[in-house]
């Protein structure tokens, strides 16, 4: 995944540069920003979609809260967490997938597209969650993994052993191993084609050799995909995610964003839209592309996960130039009327954000406080907010270091379990959990409750227009949200080194929404003012 992502960022960086840069020329020596430089403000269109104005926070329920003492999380463990989501002030929950399945990919590779792992609970204990979930404002979305299945579901099992049945041609079948995907790369090996000896023939896979690739030619497997989209509509789940959707249609090597792909993706969103649901899609796309994946009649959401690159590199690098052009060509190749992006800082197949910008604290805080003040909807991945560290354990691959237990508390095995954990808690778990840092105004945690607060409460920072200004030096990243409830200007410091703004604003006087302290004074309709390294600036009018 981390070969494929860089990769990505450098198609990215290509695209980007293409685009119209707000910041084109050197920037001004004394700091000085104009409105004039980013041209004519954009139009607004108002989204009263629920999700556009949510916070989402992204689970393995086997890692998250253990309620029987066996050392795996559970649906029952999770249940009795569901107050913390209301107090982080988050209101989508994404589950990594709760099926049954062998654990070959964690649970990416599904044995029953219907049913719950015996490891979590029932469907009954999923239908209590979804009940308790409601009852608080809460929002669930399950991982749906279409792709592939396991080589333990019953459907290819069928496939194997009876070639001229009716789900014969249900997976991708040749007599001998053919070509593989262009660009393939990760964790998965390079060979894409194995033998089955039942069957007598090779089957194609773009992961894991666990991991069968269904056949979208088929009609018939379309139709059942549908299906088990209905069966968990209606059950009351919200939503979903959709995982390597741009991967469904295939034409060797081709096999990513045909148009087969697009077909069924369309006729996912015309049942989620009976439901009023909402779909967010892995998507691994240049900016270009997707647009097409949030046209009006495809997806609600999509993910940035190169985005998640760049706010490293601008961690890092402490140059924010590479960030803002990725957001301008993205937010240029949106649809004013379609589906949106979402953003990340993580997930599960990358490695913790704290072991890629060196647990350097005050890079954690200036790329959350940019993550939630950009367009786009944030995703949060569990223990972020904690600023949880790479664990050494591994079960899969290398991206368990990710996936390792909640931390509640300073206690045995964190809170997580009474029994002994499926895999090993990570380092400074003592310290770095929620009971402690909870009671610390000062800490990660209680930076990200402020700042999702601030997010979901400021319409200028869910629905409204982005403008990048030029910056004044190369660590720092300035731009407007506007909406008509009122206007917010944004300026994001990723050096360690302060720096002076100049900026031209509409206001007499004007104050941080993130912080209480003084930032500068507003003289001849210009701000002026000193920003703090590794620091976020929310500047509106002062009441």
């Amino acid at each position: 995944m981390l070969r494929r992502l860089a990769c990505l960022l450098a198609l990215w960086t290509c695209a980007c540069d293409a685009a119209p840069a707000a910041d084109a020329g050197p920037p001004p020596e004394d700091g000085r920003v104009d409105d004039a430089d980013a041209g004519p403000p954009p139009p607004f269109v108002e989204d009263p979609r629920w999700f556009r104005h949510a916070v989402f926070y992204e689970l393995w329920v086997r890692s998250f809260q253990d309620s029987d003492g066996d050392g795996v999380g559970d649906l029952p463990g999770l249940t009795s967490r569901l107050d913390y989501f209301v107090e982080l002030g988050v209101e989508g929950l994404w589950l990594m997938p709760t099926y049954p399945s062998p654990l070959a990919d964690s649970g990416y590779d599904v044995a029953d597209y219907v049913g719950v792992h015996p490891d979590y609970g029932t469907l009954e204990d999923m239908d209590t969650l979804l009940t308790e979930a409601h009852a608080r404002g809460l929002k669930v979305y399950l991982d749906l993994v279409f792709n592939h299945t396991s080589r333990a579901h019953p459907w290819f099992v069928e496939s194997q052993s009876d070639p001229s049945g009716p789900r014969g041609d249900w997976f991708v079948w040749a007599d001998e191993a053919g070509e593989g995907c262009e660009g393939a790369a990760g964790p998965f090996g390079s060979v894409r084609w194995t033998r089955d000896e039942t069957r007598g023939q090779f089957y194609f896979h773009q992961f894991y050799p666990e991991q069968p690739d269904l056949s979208f030619d088929e009609p018939s497997v379309r139709e059942a995909l549908l299906d088990v989209t209905r069966f968990w509509l209606d059950r009351g789940v919200d939503g979903f995610r959709l995982d390597v959707p741009y991967r469904y249609d295939e034409d060797l090597p081709v096999c990513v964003h045909r148009p087969g792909t697009f077909d069924f993706l369309r006729s996912l969103r015309e049942v989620t839209d009976e439901h009023d649901a909402a779909m967010v899609g892995e998507t691994l796309a240049s900016p270009e592309e997707l647009g097409r994946y949030l046209a009006p009649d495809v997806l609600q959401m999509g993910f940035l996960l190169a985005e998640a690159t760049i706010f490293w590199v601008a961690a890092q690098t402490e140059t924010a130039g590479g960030l803002g052009r990725a957001i301008d060509a993205v937010v240029a190749e949106t649809p004013l009327e379609g589906g949106t992006f979402a953003t990340v800082l993580g997930n599960h197949d990358l490695q913790r954000t704290t072991a890629a910008v060196a647990d350097d604290p005050g890079a954690l805080r200036v790329m959350a406080a940019t993550q939630m003040t950009l367009p786009g909807v944030p995703f949060v991945y569990y223990g972020e907010e904690l600023g949880m560290l790479a664990g050494g354990d591994f079960i899969v691959d290398s991206r368990d270091s990710a996936r390792t237990p909640m931390q509640w508390d300073a206690g045995p095995n964190a809170g997580f379990t009474e029994g002994a954990p499926f895999l090993a808690l990570a380092p400074e778990h003592e310290t770095r959990n929620v009971e402690t840092l909870r009671a610390d105004p000062d800490s990660l945690w209680s930076f990200y409750r402020r700042l999702i607060a601030l997010r979901t409460s400021t319409p200028a920072l869910t629905t409204g227009t982005y403008q990048r200004l030029s910056s004044p030096n190369r660590s720092t990243l300035v731009y407007w949200r506007r909406h008509p409830d009122g206007d917010r200007l944004v300026a994001a410091n990723f050096g360690r080194g302060s720096a002076a703004l100049d900026l031209g604003v509409p206001w007499e006087a004007v104050r941080d929404a993130l912080g209480e302290a003084p930032v500068g004074a507003v003289e001849g309709g210009r701000f002026r003012g000193e920003l703090p390294g590794r620091t976020v600036w929310v500047l509106g009018a002062a009441e």
